[in-house]
This record gives C-alpha cells, structure tokens and sequence, in this order.
C-alpha cells in the first residue's frame, strides 16, 4: 500500500513539474503515440472545458486489456478548424491501472476549435504470482 501512495505521489509531483509549453527541440515536428496499437488497450473520452477559467480537456481513459498498466502518458492535439494540430502537450495519468479501470484527467491546453486525446505510452507491469517456491 505504501508502495502504492509512493508511486501516485512521485507521477503527480512529476505532473505538475512537466513544462508547461512543448520543449523547443520538438517544435515544428508531429509527436505521435509511441505504443503502436494502443487503441486495443485502452478508451478515451474526452471533451473540452473550462477549469479556474484556463481551457483544459477532460475525461477518462479505460484499461479494456486485463493487464495492468503503469506510466500512462497521454498525447493531446489541439486541433484548428481544418482538423491540423496547432499545438501538442503530453501529460502523465496518476495512478496505476489494473485491467478495467478508469482514470479521470484534465489537461490545460491552448484554446482550439477541436481537440483529440490518444495515449502516448504506457508501461505493462508485471509481477511474481503467488506462486514462490
């Protein structure tokens, strides 16, 4: 359980110090999800809003797969009225997801006439089972 409390506690402090705008090395280049086929693992729902009055996008995102995962980033693309992205953010979930569960997020993101919401990465973790001889 400690383990548990550690491991939230180290992936919001590591939120909340992700910077804020895009790192100058990537500008101009597209990121894309880095997990190919993620679809199949996870659901996302997403709309935008308002929070403290700064645009953010929220939702949730679902683990359909019945592994459990860890280090979920997402990619979220604001996106102009022609459907090109305008501007890139990746922000980590908080929390470990076993198979079936949901996490809520919240993004402040650039005002955009549209947005999309995919998962970057992910790490699957795995443990010894009960098993130990």
């Amino acid at each position: 359980m400690m383990l548990r409390y550690l491991l939230v506690l180290l992936l919001t402090v590591t939120a909340l110090s992700w910077p804020p705008e895009p790192v100058a090395a990537l500008e101009g280049r597209e990121l894309k999800p880095l997990m190919w086929g993620w679809e199949r693992h996870f659901a996302v729902e997403y709309e935008p809003g308002v929070y403290r009055g700064q645009p953010v996008v929220e939702g949730t995102v679902t683990n359909v797969s019945p592994y459990s995962v860890i280090s979920v980033r997402l990619l979220v693309d604001s996106l102009d009225a022609n459907g090109q992205i305008i501007a890139q953010k990746v922000a980590y979930l908080p929390g470990d997801m076993p198979g079936g569960a949901h996490l809520f997020f919240q993004v402040p993101t650039k005002p955009a006439p549209a947005y999309r919401v995919r998962v970057f990465s992910y790490d699957r973790f795995e443990s010894q089972g009960g098993n130990l001889r």
